[in-house]
């Protein structure tokens, strides 16, 4: 909310506050660093935009994978490997853009999509 009041240069109303600081939770839990979201939140504030769910999945901007996590994110899924899918915060939330080839070309990525990794473990 800092970063965002910092970069519309006035304090945020109480629904939009609320708006955003749900919003953020939910995607920190969901595992995108937080500096990546402080990022985006400076780049909607001078345009007007309250809605950091919606710019965050439509980004282009690259995200840092952590090492160190497990390989089954919270939601059972498998982690985004990183080298599939356009590069974007979509890949990590939502496995059906875990593609390979320029901007997915519909081959299932083998390191994380749901359904390639499956058929590895259970041969």
């Amino acid at each position: 909310m800092e970063a965002y009041a910092a970069a519309l240069g006035r304090p945020l109303l109480k629904a939009t506050h609320a708006r955003l600081e749900g919003q953020a939770t939910e995607l920190l839990a969901q595992g995108l660093p937080e500096a990546w979201l402080c990022d985006r939140v400076r780049e909607m504030a001078p345009r007007g935009w309250t809605n950091l769910a919606q710019h965050s999945e439509r980004s282009t901007a690259p995200v840092a994978i952590e090492s160190g996590r497990s390989s089954k994110s919270k939601r059972g899924l498998p982690e985004w490997c990183g080298e599939c899918g356009p590069g974007t915060p979509a890949a990590l939330r939502n496995p059906r853009f875990r593609t390979l080839g320029e901007l997915g070309s519909g081959e299932k990525c083998g390191n994380c999509h749901p359904d390639r990794v499956a058929l590895v473990d259970a041969s």
